[in-house]
């Protein structure tokens, strides 16, 4: 580029030098009379003194225009001064905030404030600032004015949800996650924790109003919304049946385990209200769909209820059709080994536990092979054995929340320690259970449902995702 200038500049002092030579060598004589006064020149001359006239104004015209903006210049360049010190200060505030300087970071967010005159840059700030320095008004004050942009409104209500979690104002952080959810219902955070909030106080029409919403957009997958559908019919079904509505809580039920015949809340729920319409034959059936999924102590109870057989040599043959729908799985072999001890065939009990055991008993195990040499009477020894072999056995399966690991001693909806809902599996501790596998793959992290919205999120659980 500067050898194409040089060039260019070269070819522009030849052709100046060429012209000066042919007006010298042409000299002519150019003569102007104006009101008796006669000017008799070079041709040259008169045209340097054309040129040399333009450049002067050239020159008085910048001059001019230089004095006219000089003040608007100044303020400008002052005004420019001003924003940059502005914009140095909140980026010197955000360095503050994440480093947890609480106090740093307020001193910056006033400075920027007073520089700047964009509220939606500095509220940010300052409502983070406040939130470091334990200042729940000054955080809350400074969320609520952004809801007046609204371009931050958005950012705005994610404060107030979270500053309303913290406070315990259940009410109010789900009134402002349903209106962030109107704002931007596309959004993960929102979505996953609406959705939480919803079912924790029992909305579950509107929770599944939220659910399809988000299966529609995609943040919820196809196969986990279709399992959440049915937990929540689940609960409708529930609702419907203390508000005297059999027929509809029986179709809640039947529509539910359609959806997740795999989640054994559902195939509980339905199996009940069949018992209770009196339909015995339909209950075992649907209790041993749902063995052949997954497995429960609790199926059991319903399974011989609605055999309606109270002999316990009977009963040993009732839970054996059970478990021949799932042979292998531990639960089989110990509810054989639960019916063969209550019969008195200890040997049938022990041949059961034997193959339940495998090499590491679980603490169930342990405590039934207890019993049976209690019952057997092979003598106390042996009693003590198994119930100290039972202290240090692996933890049995249980209800644990798959978002918090969180133990409980039944299935809920939602977990009483996140909680997220439809999160409790019945599953060992460490292992993602044989329901549902885990959507994320190994290494991936785990999330946050604001509302849903876990989404830094506030009470985010995620449990829709």
């Amino acid at each position: 580029m500067t050898m194409l200038r040089t060039i260019i500049w070269f070819v522009v002092a030849i052709a100046a030098m060429l012209g000066a030579v042919w007006l010298a060598e042409r000299p002519g004589i150019v003569t102007a009379e104006f009101r008796g006064w006669r000017l008799d020149t070079s041709f040259g001359v008169l045209l340097i003194s054309v040129v040399v006239l333009i450049l002067v104004g050239i020159a008085g015209w910048l001059l001019y225009r230089w004095i006219v903006g000089a003040p608007g210049a100044l303020l400008d360049g002052w005004g420019e001064s001003r924003r940059r010190r502005g914009y140095r200060e909140l980026t010197q505030g955000l360095a503050a905030v994440a480093a947890g300087d609480g106090v740093e970071a307020q001193k910056h967010a006033r400075k920027a404030e007073q520089l700047l005159s964009e509220p939606a840059l500095t509220l940010l700030l300052s409502a983070q600032a406040a939130q470091l320095n334990g200042d729940r008004d000054g955080a809350r004050r400074a969320f609520s004015a952004m809801l007046d942009d609204d371009q931050m409104a958005f950012l705005g209500l994610r404060g107030l949800i979270g500053q309303s979690l913290r406070d315990g104002d259940q009410a109010q952080a789900l009134a402002y996650a349903e209106r962030a959810f109107r704002l931007r219902p596309q959004t993960p955070w929102v979505v996953h924790s609406l959705f939480d909030m919803q079912a924790q106080v029992g909305q579950w029409k509107a929770a599944q109003e939220t659910l399809e919403s988000g299966i529609r957009r995609k943040v919820v997958t196809a196969d986990k919304g279709r399992t959440l559908k049915a937990l929540l019919e689940v609960e409708r079904s529930r609702e419907a049946e203390r508000e005297g509505r059999a027929s509809d809580a029986l179709a809640l039920a039947r529509e539910a385990f359609g959806l997740a015949p795999e989640r054994i809340a559902v195939t509980q729920r339905l199996a009940e209200l069949q018992l209770k319409a009196g339909d015995a034959k339909k209950a075992m059936k649907t209790v041993e769909r749902g063995w052949s999924v997954a497995p429960h102590p609790d199926l059991v109870g319903l399974y011989l209820e609605a055999s309606g057989e109270t002999e316990a040599l009977k009963r040993v043959g009732i839970v054996r059709r059970l478990a021949q729908q799932n042979p292998g799985d531990i639960e089989s072999h110990l509810a054989l080994a639960q019916a063969s001890l209550d019969a008195g065939l200890w040997g049938e009990a022990r041949r059961h536990l034997d193959t339940a055991a495998g090499t590491n008993p679980p603490t169930r195990v342990c405590r039934l092979m207890a019993e049976v040499e209690e019952r057997e009477q092979t003598g106390p020894e042996k009693v003590r054995a198994w119930l100290s072999r039972a202290a240090d056995a692996p933890a049995d399966r249980a209800w644990r929340c798959t978002s918090c690991g969180a133990h409980h001693e039944a299935w809920r909806p939602v977990c009483e320690s996140c909680g997220a809902f439809g999160t409790l599996q019945w599953r060992a501790p460490g292992t993602f259970g044989q329901i549902l596998p885990p959507e994320a793959t190994p290494g991936e992290a785990l999330p946050t449902s604001p509302a849903g919205t876990n989404l830094p999120v506030p009470a985010t659980n995620n449990s829709t995702r």
